[in-house]
């Protein structure tokens, strides 16, 4: 495994304050925050491409997202050296905390990336006129 990791956050990435809101390309809020949670790999979306495959990530041929690990770094994940993946993703955290690059503040963690993408948390909490409001619906 060489995973490769980006220089610099984008302007617009996902797990970035200054990122358009709801927008996540392909995925699903759901399905990025679970990715994060159990340590997968996840690619800067600038350098995604259709054919694309894990493979690619995993030998460093399109880079891992640096927001990504920022983002789990500022929400207390700690990625797990149990498997080969693991241990390369927490290699990339270590390496990311260790630069110090990233404005803390500009990072959003995994509570703050969930309502800046549209999710509230949790939605049963929220009153119904509420919740529609939010959704854009009129009284």
């Amino acid at each position: 495994m060489n995973l490769t990791i980006c220089k610099k956050i984008c302007s617009e990435c996902p797990f970035t304050a200054s990122s358009p809101k709801g927008w996540l390309g392909p995925h699903t809020l759901d399905e990025v925050v679970s990715t994060q949670q159990r340590g997968g790999l996840f690619s800067c979306h600038l350098l995604r491409k259709e054919d694309m495959s894990m493979q690619d990530i995993k030998l460093g041929v399109v880079r891992m997202c640096r927001g990504y690990i920022a983002s789990a770094t500022k929400s207390g994940i700690i990625f797990s050296d149990n498997s080969e993946e693991g241990k390369a993703l927490q290699d990339l955290q270590v390496l990311v905390d260790a630069e110090a690059k990233e404005d803390e503040e500009a990072i959003l963690s995994t509570q703050e990336f969930k309502i800046h993408h549209g999710k509230s948390l949790p939605q049963e909490d929220i009153a119904k006129q509420a919740l529609y409001e939010r959704l854009g619906y009129k009284s």
